[in-house]
């Protein structure tokens, strides 16, 4: 400890008339001359001297490790799992020095505790005393059947008052109006939209309807337009507008001379293999030279626009941190700072905490700030050393899934079709067939010849593939073989004058429905243009002699509604439980009026049976972590 941080401390001992009593106390004993400073002493003393204590006076949920720690310390007969605050005197490092109580028999004491013990934030946005005259924006609808839903409301007052957040509610629920809405609430210059390239359309629409069509900047390809009210960009070009400040990674190389003696180190540059092209390419890595970084913002368009307000659609997306798109998006955030970022996704979280991780450091969030300690806690982290020595940390599953939802839920808001008193019920049943003999051979055929092709790659493990890999050839064939089950079940609702939406995952299956539907019917994929595929939805959506929707889950399971139709068949699919329900999505949203049927399609005794039971648990996952609006409410 510097002799003059302990004189200082001493100093302020001397005359203290602040409101810390800790350090009151202190100076009491010092005035009589019965203090001698430890260096933990002076620290608190010099950090906390001119402390404004916050009169906090509620009962908050604590993590279970620090449960624990309470219990040994106390000698107590249990475990507490609450805690009450009554004030906040100072704080140290990462805990909060504070008055705490965990049983009522027992006065309140001066304690640390850690702030990531604490499972819901000190402070808390009061959303619900945010004015927004919703009148107003009602007026300015073009639309007069567009008018803003209560559960929009209250949508937005969270995001306007909580300025960097996620809107995580069900698909079908309006999203894009409610973030649209927000943002225009704000009264933010210069708003900037990143979604995906199929949706940019959608938002033009949305937008226009509240604005006019000159206010609003759609960028393409590589060309920078004029920055304008609202920006909408697609994740695959933004990095066309924006450069992430990298330089090359070097090591020493050491050249010796006969007798081993080092006569020369040479930085050599480190190579790595290129995911994509699989040829070695230079290692990069985040430079913090000042020259280098004021070079890149000043020729990144996107930085240098002024956004104050971002929206990030369809933001699961960015689950993966180590994506080009990521990258760009993650440190124009935290170069160009906006006010406000709104973040929505139907789906925060797909199968693991880490994903969501990703996803709470775009709003800086105070759960990213210790990335080992979510990574240990949330996603069963444990380190590991290298034989370099370099240390790793590996992830197994997710645990203390409740603990981390007590601590992000003020960070977020979800509401479920169900909460929503005016939406129709969403029924899902499962059908399951019998291969016949034929078919079981075909099956075995395929799946033994995916085993070996498996084996002689060097990654053989009979049990594990068969419950794990994904095999194409194999889940082509088994959508191939449903498909005549499909257009039974798709007829029978034909004829009672119902509208179908068949899903499917492969090109094969599509063509297989198109050929016996014909004229009857639209296909929607990922290689039409947007103009096609807009046309192919209006066409569903009104033209009362086309009665099926063959749709791609991948390419349709966003930004169209579909709800003409109350019913939708899965003929195959998808090992992902995201796609699987914003297809469902499609039907089930805020303007149907019908009751909404969707059928999913297994064969018994195959490997889709199997992982479709592995996706509902990543749905449990999922519905563990998130919860709606209603589930907040809810105890540990």
């Amino acid at each position: 400890m510097e002799v003059k941080e302990v004189n200082r401390a001493y100093e302020i001992l001397s005359s203290y008339k602040g409101k810390n009593d800790r350090i009151a106390y202190l100076s009491r004993k010092y005035a009589v001359g019965k203090v001698v400073l430890n260096d933990f002493d002076t620290n608190y003393i010099n950090e906390n001297f001119d402390y404004e204590p916050i009169e906090v006076n509620r009962t908050f949920d604590i993590a279970s490790d620090f449960g624990n720690r309470l219990q040994e310390k106390y000698e107590l007969e249990f475990i507490p799992k609450k805690l009450w605050i009554g004030r906040i005197i100072g704080e140290m490092g990462e805990s909060y020095h504070c008055y705490g109580q965990f049983r009522l028999s027992v006065l309140p004491q001066l304690m640390y505790v850690p702030k990531k013990a604490i499972l819901t934030p000190i402070e808390v946005v009061d959303h619900t005393k945010v004015e927004v005259d919703f009148d107003k924006l009602d007026a300015m609808s073009k639309n007069p059947n567009i008018r803003i839903k209560e559960h929009q409301k209250t949508g937005i007052k969270f995001m306007v008052a909580n300025k960097k957040c996620i809107n995580a509610d069900s698909m079908g629920l309006g999203k894009t109006l409610t973030c649209l809405l927000s943002a225009i609430c704000t009264d933010r210059k210069r708003t900037l939209i990143i979604t995906t390239a199929s949706l940019k359309t959608n938002w033009l629409r949305e937008i226009s309807n509240y604005v006019d069509e000159s206010e609003i900047s759609i960028i393409s390809g590589s060309e920078w337009k004029d920055v304008k009210r609202f920006n909408i960009i697609n994740y695959d070009i933004i990095d066309n507008f924006y450069n992430v400040p990298e330089e090359q990674v070097y090591e020493d190389h050491n050249i010796y001379d006969k007798d081993g003696n080092i006569v020369e180190t040479l930085k050599v540059p480190v190579m790595v293999k290129s995911k994509t092209t699989g040829k070695m390419i230079p290692k990069m890595q985040k430079s913090r030279k000042k020259d280098l970084i004021k070079k890149c913002m000043d020729e990144s368009p996107l930085f240098n626009a002024g956004f104050d307000c971002v929206i990030i659609d369809e933001v699961h997306k960015l689950s993966n941190n180590k994506s080009i798109r990521y990258k760009t998006i993650s440190d124009f955030l935290k170069r160009a700072k906006p006010e406000y970022v709104f973040l929505a996704t139907g789906t925060p979280l797909t199968n693991r905490p880490i994903n969501l991780y990703w996803i709470l450091k775009l709003i800086d969030a105070d759960i990213t700030r210790d990335y080992f300690y979510y990574v240990k806690r949330y996603c069963g982290g444990r380190e590991m050393k290298l034989r370099d020595g370099r240390k790793i940390m590996t992830m197994k599953d997710a645990t203390n899934l409740e603990e981390l939802r007590e601590k992000i839920k003020h960070i977020y808001i979800r509401r479920l079709p169900s909460e929503i008193g005016d939406m129709v019920e969403k029924n899902v049943t499962t059908r399951y067939y019998d291969l016949n003999e034929e078919q079981i051979t075909e099956y075995n055929r395929l799946w033994n010849e995916y085993l070996e092709a498996q084996e002689n790659i060097g990654r053989y493990d009979s049990e594990k593939y068969k419950q794990l890999v994904e095999g194409t050839l194999v889940r082509q064939f088994l959508a191939k073989e449903m498909v005549k089950n499909t257009i039974e079940l798709a007829e029978d609702f034909i004829e009672q004058g119902e509208k179908v939406v068949i899903a499917c995952n492969f090109q094969n299956e599509i063509d297989a429905f198109y050929k016996h539907f014909g004229k009857k019917s639209v296909v929607y994929n990922g290689t039409m243009t947007p103009k096609q595929k807009d046309a192919a939805q209006d066409k569903f959506m009104n033209d009362d002699k086309v009665m099926v929707f063959i749709g791609n889950e991948v390419a349709s399971g966003v930004g169209i509604n579909l709800t003409v139709s109350s019913v939708m068949i899965f003929n195959s699919i998808s090992w992902s439980m995201t796609d699987n329900r914003q297809m469902e999505d499609r039907i089930y949203r805020l303007t149907q009026t019908r009751d909404v049927e969707c059928i999913y399609q297994l064969f018994n005794e195959t490997v889709n049976k199997d992982m479709f039971e592995k996706v509902l648990y990543k749905g449990a996952i999922m519905d563990a972590t998130i919860k709606s609006e209603e589930q907040k409410k809810e105890k540990i």
